[in-house]
């Protein structure tokens, strides 16, 4: 078999891996697909060439957010797969081996979330995830309780589709419901496009909840171990980015792992500051953080902004001009410039400032490796560790605030 490159130019407003019949395509740009076409010897094909096709696809509103836990090693993470290794070879989502969908851990969520409904939809919104209409009213569905100052997406609502974000997860931090505490295999009740798919190791809709301990080389269960009551570090990556926040939380093992559980046992994060860990040897960047515990769940536990801003329009990249048609929300809310330096390109500004050299963007998963905008690091906190001894589900809650959706998964620790 000879492998033969087709790069097909797109307009594409989704993160997903697109199959085409007898090609396997992978996102590796914000606008093109690198497809693999192979043609077998036996056809009488000897020669080797490149043909470039333009395509146009439009998958409007179908975007989903994506990340995941890196440290402590979630359950999520199948096989435990090392999240440095960047290589965009084939075998999972996006064709990342490593970094925020290790393992395919990033298939692991909730969709169909708003905030006050008694359960998540599991499907997408009929007007999909940026615009779509809740799936209960008032009374169940309430207001935002969100400062503004902590939002992250259509800041001023200076979206031609106005404050479409008002019910999503991030705008009342803990009111949103999940499917299940770690995440559910796919997020959606049957397997979809654009961030739905099947994980590796799971059915469709599995419970996170039921995954089993991850396993070394030797079949030992993996465990992190940390001191009693001493200040510990997490750390996650996004892929996909759609702003929000996220809170650290445990549940004690032989407990029912639900919301109740991890409510009550939230872990506070211990300084004002958030460590950009870069896993290539390039060493650490500190930023300042911005915490809430205004008009969050539990009530007064402390949430954390997600610092990293999108491209400043509702689709969060390919943004155009302000003015210009918004289908599939890329008409920019204001004039702004490419950060510079410039990586992922967002030529109409970001959401709010950037927080560091190329920490800024959408598809963030999607800059090259080896380059010096290569996603290749983590967002560490510092967390207190629980003072009583034993052994404890872990759990990363992400809630979101472009799509209806939240990110949770699940990691074991033993406090000694």
């Amino acid at each position: 078999m000879l492998n033969q490159l087709i790069i097909f130019r797109v307009k594409i407003d989704d993160d997903s891996k697109i199959h085409f019949p007898k090609f396997n395509c992978q996102l590796q740009l914000i606008t093109v697909f690198v497809c693999t076409l192979h043609l077998p010897i036996d056809r009488g094909f000897t020669g080797s060439y490149r043909m470039r096709t333009l395509v146009q696809l439009s998958l409007l509103s179908g975007v989903a957010a994506h990340g995941g836990l890196t440290f402590p090693p979630p359950r999520n993470n199948h096989n435990n797969i090392d999240p440095r290794n960047i290589s965009h070879e084939n075998g999972n989502y996006a064709s990342c081996q490593g970094g925020p969908c290790s393992g395919d851990e990033c298939l692991w969520f909730s969709e169909g979330c708003f905030i006050g409904c008694p359960s998540c939809s599991s499907v997408k919104p009929v007007a999909g995830n940026y615009f779509g209409a809740p799936n209960c009213s008032a009374p169940a569905l309430i207001e935002p309780t969100l400062p503004d100052k902590f939002r992250t997406w259509n800041i001023e609502n200076l979206s031609t589709h106005g404050d479409f974000t008002k019910y999503h997860p991030w705008r009342s931090p803990g009111r949103a419901p999940v499917s299940d505490s770690c995440g559910s295999a796919g997020a959606y009740l049957k397997e979809t496009g654009g961030g739905g798919q099947t994980p590796i190791g799971s059915p469709q809709f599995f419970p996170g909840s039921k995954l089993p301990k991850l396993k070394n080389a030797e079949g030992a269960d993996i465990t992190t171990e940390w001191l009693s009551n001493s200040n510990v570090e997490v750390g996650w990556m996004v892929g996909a980015n759609h702003g929000g926040g996220y809170l650290y939380s445990v549940c004690p093992a032989g407990s029912a792992i639900n919301e109740d559980c991890f409510n009550a046992h939230v872990l506070p994060f211990v300084g004002g500051n958030t460590t950009i860990r870069y896993l290539d040897g390039r060493g650490d960047i500190i930023i300042p953080a911005m915490d809430v515990s205004e008009g969050t769940w539990p009530e007064g536990s402390s949430w954390r902004r997600n610092p990293i801003p999108a491209c400043n329009c509702d689709g969060g990249d390919g943004c155009h001009a302000p003015g210009s048609s918004n289908a599939g929300g890329r008409a920019s809310y204001v004039n702004g410039t490419n950060p510079i330096p410039t990586g992922f390109n967002c030529n109409f500004g970001t959401m709010f400032p950037v927080p560091f050299d190329y920490g800024y963007g959408q598809h963030v998963w999607n800059n090259k490796p080896d380059t010096p905008e290569a996603l290749v690091w983590v967002m560490v906190d510092t967390v207190k560790a629980p003072t009583e001894r034993g052994e404890y589900v872990l759990r990363w809650r992400w809630d979101v605030e472009q799509n209806p959706q939240v990110w949770t998964h699940c990691a074991d620790i033993t406090v000694v």
